[in-house]
């Protein structure tokens, strides 16, 4: 393998996928039929659910419960990154379901004809691949219509939210995930905030920040990481700009480093958890504080049945 080589391709891959490339322009909208607003319709199925005290949960659980269960402070909406569902939606997901928040987790990659954002067996591979998707413009957070149909996904998701429980709804994100977030501005009033993990906004993604700043927003991202546009010496663009008629709305948590994973740094974990608990006065249910699971067995029990053939 030639090092100067593989090292030119990541560089580019960088430029590509962080914007610090001051020539690029924005992407127009690519379509593909993965992108199909039908697809939605599948969205239930291709997620994961969580409760406090249970942890993951089958959808049939998640619907009977999540009114039921004593000390749900709210729901959260969590979108992965570019690769699709890995281990760290489930880390972030446990985070949220500890703090007492519902937690759903849509996958959008496996829609069907769908590809991921960023194809490779290793962080390395997957870098270049993310720059490969970028360049060809379809299957890329570069590109509009991927995001709109990741919101497409979300919109019925809440739509579906909101027949169960009329609880505070949050979108939370990580990388990809957290463009998608910050693509949505759709206005439902069920929605209070939203969560970015690990990621910026630049002048190659500026044209996707469609985020309404009267909401408020937590935001974590490190000043060198790849994924986010950083280097040394010009560190990941944060969304202090966007929020500059509504600095109060904003919360950011910048470290000095280039991981890219979520909750990972000292004090990351504590910046959201009270970011959470100004957003909801409800306190988390520490234990089950009297709260028997037998009781509504019933109820799940017929939830289960009526999705059984």
């Amino acid at each position: 393998m030639n090092v100067q080589n593989t090292a030119t391709r990541l560089a580019t891959a960088l430029i590509i996928i962080g914007g610090v490339s001051s020539t690029s322009t924005a992407q127009q909208v690519r379509q593909a039929p993965a992108y199909d607003k039908s697809q939605t319709r599948t969205v239930l199925t291709r997620s994961v659910f969580y409760l406090p005290l249970f942890g993951a949960v089958y959808r049939e659980k998640f619907s009977a419960l999540v009114a039921r269960e004593p000390g749900v402070r709210g729901v959260i909406i969590h979108n992965h990154g570019c690769g699709g569902m890995w281990g760290w939606e489930t880390t972030v997901a446990q985070f949220y379901y500890r703090e007492g928040f519902a937690v759903i987790t849509p996958e959008f990659v496996t829609r069907e004809g769908n590809k991921t954002g960023c194809p490779g067996g290793s962080s390395e591979e997957m870098l270049k691949g993310g720059g490969d998707r970028a360049r060809e413009g379809i299957y890329t957070a570069m590109n509009p219509a991927r995001l709109d149909a990741r919101g497409d996904d979300i919109e019925e998701v809440i739509r579906w939210v909101k027949t169960l429980t009329p609880l505070p709804i949050f979108l939370s994100g990580h990388s990809e995930g957290c463009r998608t977030t910050y693509h949505w501005n759709r206005g439902d009033q069920q929605v209070k905030g939203g969560i970015c993990h690990k990621q910026s906004v630049n002048r190659q993604y500026e044209h996707l920040w469609k985020w309404d700043t009267r909401l408020p927003m937590w935001s974590s991202i490190e000043d060198e990481d790849p994924w986010a546009g950083g280097t040394k010496d010009r560190p990941a663009v944060g969304f202090q700009e966007k929020f500059k008629d509504n600095p109060q709305n904003l919360t950011e948590f910048r470290y000095p480093g280039s991981s890219h994973d979520p909750l990972v740094r000292q004090g990351e974990g504590q910046s959201l958890r009270e970011w959470l608990n100004r957003q909801v006065v409800l306190p988390p249910l520490k234990g089950q504080n009297g709260f028997n699971y037998e009781d509504v067995l019933p109820t799940v029990q017929e939830a289960v049945r009526k999705t059984t053939p």
